[in-house]
């Protein structure tokens, strides 16, 4: 069914993300030259799919979270999104041979923490079928 995948493909992206902030977190505690190695694909990612999947959040899954009383939640979620794109923009500015390793790190935990938030503290409070009806409501939009 199409939107099982939606949804599917919408905790893929979380999970995609949290991977990807292990590895990198991991790497850069490592080596701080194979982490700069990364700086590039790292901006593409948080520059492509990242923002598009938290530009999403913002226009179609948040305003429904609200509805459902969860405003706290989707402020700090909102907060998060601001800090990742903020960090992004760091890491774009950082130059070679600053603490770019650094800077990486700060993302991967940002992007941990807030993948964590989401998947602990808002993503639950939909079963699948609210899921299944939010995609559907939801794809008729364009974000």
């Amino acid at each position: 069914m199409e939107l099982d995948r939606m949804v599917s493909d919408l905790f893929q992206e979380e999970e995609l993300a949290r991977d990807m902030a292990r590895k990198l977190l991991a790497m850069a505690q490592r080596s701080a030259d194979e982490a700069s190695a990364e700086r590039e694909s790292l901006l593409a990612f948080l520059r492509g799919p990242m923002e598009r999947h938290m530009r999403y959040e913002e226009a179609a899954i948040f305003p429904h979270f609200q509805a459902r009383g969860l405003a706290e939640e989707v402020q700090v979620a909102l907060k998060q999104h601001a800090a990742v794109r903020d960090a992004t923009e760091a890491l774009a500015r950082a130059a070679q041979g600053s603490d770019v390793a650094g800077v990486i790190a700060h993302v991967a935990r940002l992007l941990l923490h807030h993948t964590n938030f989401e998947g602990d503290y808002i993503y639950p409070e939909l079963t699948d079928d609210e899921w299944r009806a939010l995609m559907k409501e939801t794809a008729r939009q364009e974000i």
